[in-house]
């Protein structure tokens, strides 16, 4: 299983540019364009943060999706 994210749908739905939701959740840029492109995994803390800021759970921005084999 991989860990997904809605967070560039949600931080573009809210009309916030990375480096502005960086600024609000403590962290750098990079950490937030890492996190959207699916290249870094959030950390608990991380996922937590991003949830509070929203306002929603954190299964609101993450979910997990079964990976296919063939």
């Amino acid at each position: 299983m991989a860990v997904k994210n809605d967070l560039k749908k949600l931080r573009k739905e809210q009309r916030l540019k990375q480096a502005d939701l960086a600024i609000a959740v403590g962290m750098c840029e990079k950490s937030i364009s890492n996190i959207e492109l699916e290249k870094n995994p959030a950390s608990l803390e991380t996922a937590l943060r991003l949830a509070a800021y929203f306002k929603v759970s954190v299964e609101d921005i993450f979910h997990l999706e079964e990976e296919h084999t063939t």
